[in-house]
């Protein structure tokens, strides 16, 4: 009887948002439920971190995946909260940059594709069938002065509210903290993609990733959804 392998390993962003990964959340998981607090919580940890500890890396915590060795293909089955906050804050960073730097950072939110390698134009996070559209017109294409111009009462779930609310409360804080000065945002981008990490756990089946989800739960580990 074969046995299905469960692996694990910490990655940098820079490689967690690459063509190894393309993460799909299920139709069956919840909704994006964080709200402004613990956006703003994370964006601030990570702000302060980045300003006084510069050798050392930021750990975010791990995310639990169904995905073949072979494949790039990934459900979520813990971390959307932390990918979808975290392609949000790439995505407003990358509005800020203009020419061959934007198109750098766009290609950690959408996988620009590669005829010689396969690779199809696509995002790197599908968010439920429901969410996606609205996700991937606003924030992976970066199309935040329509985004600003929504009427909240327009949004058709508290997850598109939700979205909204934090890419405002995210645009906000990168004016508050850099005031455009180019060569600080550059920094905390090249500390986001190098220094900060999740540890990816990957099991081929359904059944064995609640498993770990279950024991990493109980035992402490995950610290975050």
């Amino acid at each position: 009887m074969s046995v299905k392998k469960i692996s694990g390993a910490e990655y940098s962003l820079s490689k967690i948002f690459s063509s190894d990964f393309e993460y799909v959340i299920p139709a069956y998981q919840r909704p994006y439920a964080w709200t402004m607090d613990q956006t703003s919580e994370l964006f601030d940890d990570l702000y302060d971190f980045y300003l006084n500890e510069r050798d050392e890396g930021y750990f975010l915590g791990s995310i639990v995946l169904i995905k073949q060795e072979t494949s790039p293909y990934a459900e979520v089955i813990d971390g959307q909260q932390r990918l979808t906050t975290l392609t949000i804050l790439l995505a407003a960073l990358a509005s800020t940059m203009e020419g061959g730097q934007r198109d750098t950072l766009l290609k950690y939110i959408c996988e620009p594709g590669n005829e010689f390698e396969g690779l199809m134009p696509k995002p790197r996070l599908t968010l439920r069938e429901r969410d996606q559209p609205f996700f991937n017109k606003f924030i992976q294409e970066l199309r935040f002065s329509e985004l600003a111009g929504l009427d909240e009462k327009s949004l058709a779930n508290e997850s598109q509210r939700n979205i909204r609310a934090n890419w405002k409360l995210i645009e906000g804080r990168i004016r508050e903290k850099f005031n455009n000065d180019s060569s600080q945002l550059k920094e905390f981008i090249q500390f986001l993609l190098q220094r900060c990490y999740l540890v990816a756990v990957s099991t081929p089946s359904q059944q064995s990733a609640f498993r770990v989800f279950a024991v990493m739960n109980s035992r402490g580990l995950v610290t975050v959804k």
